[in-house]
């Protein structure tokens, strides 16, 4: 069964991987012109999609002040998004790195209970702010694309399975 549990998660964390390039949002600027430009700094009601690689390299290039804006519809609180965009490209490396503990170290019940806690914890706690977020803006409209929700959809998968495996292990007698 443990097999099939390391397969699972590792199939997961190959589709994060891969949706981490799918788009993620797609953005049209409701209204053209010079108010337009001052909010997103784009003249243009154009459609555009962004993919998770692609939100670091827009939030500090010369497409900054709309990435900037669609994150601070996220998180308005948010201080140097430019800078802080950067972590967005350790969500495929989180799902390598619980690949890795799930394969070493995958023994351990205590550590399946930590990756199936943190995992569900992403999807849950992503899932709820996007929720919770107004993305039809005055400026703006942003639309979650499936790129993102596969992501948030896989690492629950790696929590359900790390949380099977946990449970599997508790009830077996040591």
């Amino acid at each position: 069964m443990s097999k099939i549990c390391n397969l699972v998660v590792v199939l997961l964390a190959i589709i994060i991987c891969l949706s981490f390039f799918l788009p993620w949002v797609s953005v049209e600027s409701r209204i053209a012109g010079g108010v337009s430009k001052l909010f997103t700094g784009q003249k243009q009601a154009s459609l555009k999609t962004i993919s998770g690689f692609q939100v670091p390299i827009l939030a500090n290039g010369p497409d900054a002040k709309l990435m900037i804006s669609i994150i601070k519809l996220f998180n308005p609180a948010v201080k140097d998004a430019d800078k802080k965009s950067w972590l967005i490209w350790g969500i495929p490396g989180l799902a390598l790195a619980l690949v890795a503990l799930v394969l070493f170290l995958g023994k351990n019940k205590w550590v399946n209970l930590g990756i199936g806690v943190l995992s569900t914890a992403i999807f849950s706690v992503a899932t709820y702010q996007i929720l919770k977020t107004n993305l039809d803006k005055f400026v703006l409209n942003v639309v979650i694309l499936p790129g993102l929700w596969i992501i948030f959809w896989a690492y629950l998968g790696i929590g359900l399975a790390s949380l099977f495996r946990f449970s599997r292990q508790l009830l077996a007698k040591e």
